[in-house]
């Protein structure tokens, strides 16, 4: 084959797949590598299910954010702040503003409550369990609606309001309100265990199946 005809084919390779990227143009989905944050909000729907406050709702907006190495939720009272460090072990900080603390998890804790973190599955705020279906949003890689209990006294709705990339909000937990916090270590707790917040991150903990019911 001569250059020139080398040359012919090379540039008629390329205009077919310049063709084709032009022809059939997609959105390019939220990856957990984007450079940029991803900022979703949700609203959240509590509805009471015990004889004492049946049919009670309470509404709420959460915050989700997502980059590279990091998942947050801002849940309002409350927030939690996922990372990955380089060898891919995941550290968790419950962050309480009622007590103005930040309750810090290592991966090491983490593992030694049992507590197996899929990176996949936290960054894509995957749902599962008994009784839920829920819809995505292939773009953005999230749910969007979905139902589940919350406890044996509460169920809740969920629903995604909007996202963005590149965005701030209000709530963008850019770490702005617990700055001046103090941290307790999640081991620790043995030590403190009349803390007001060591009590509240341990209810949250024993709700997510992560430890027995303390009587203190």
């Amino acid at each position: 084959m001569s250059p020139h005809q080398r040359r012919f084919g090379t540039a008629w390779r390329v205009a077919v797949v310049l063709a084709i990227v032009m022809a059939h143009p997609t959105v390019v989905p939220a990856q957990a590598n984007d450079p940029e944050p991803l900022v979703a909000r949700y609203r959240v729907t509590v509805v009471g299910l015990s004889a004492n406050d049946s049919g009670a709702v309470r509404e709420q907006e959460w915050v989700f954010v997502r980059q590279p190495d990091r998942v947050a939720i801002d849940k309002g009272e409350t927030e939690e702040v996922w990372r990955r460090q380089p060898n891919g072990a995941v550290s968790l900080q419950r962050v309480l503003h009622a007590q103005q603390r930040v309750i810090d998890y290592s991966a090491g804790e983490l593992v030694a409550l049992g507590v197996e973190v899929d990176w996949s599955a936290l960054e894509r705020w995957s749902v599962a369990g008994d009784g839920i279906a829920a819809e995505r949003d292939a773009t953005a890689q999230l749910p969007v609606r979905w139902a589940q209990r919350i406890g044996p006294h509460a169920a809740a709705r969920f629903e995604l309001i909007d996202w963005q990339r590149g965005t701030q909000t209000n709530r963008s937990l850019s770490g702005e309100r617990s700055a001046g916090y103090l941290h307790i270590d999640a081991a620790d707790f043995g030590d403190m265990p009349y803390d007001p917040a060591v009590r509240a991150a341990e209810a949250m903990d024993v709700r997510a199946g992560w430890r027995q019911v303390h009587r203190h």
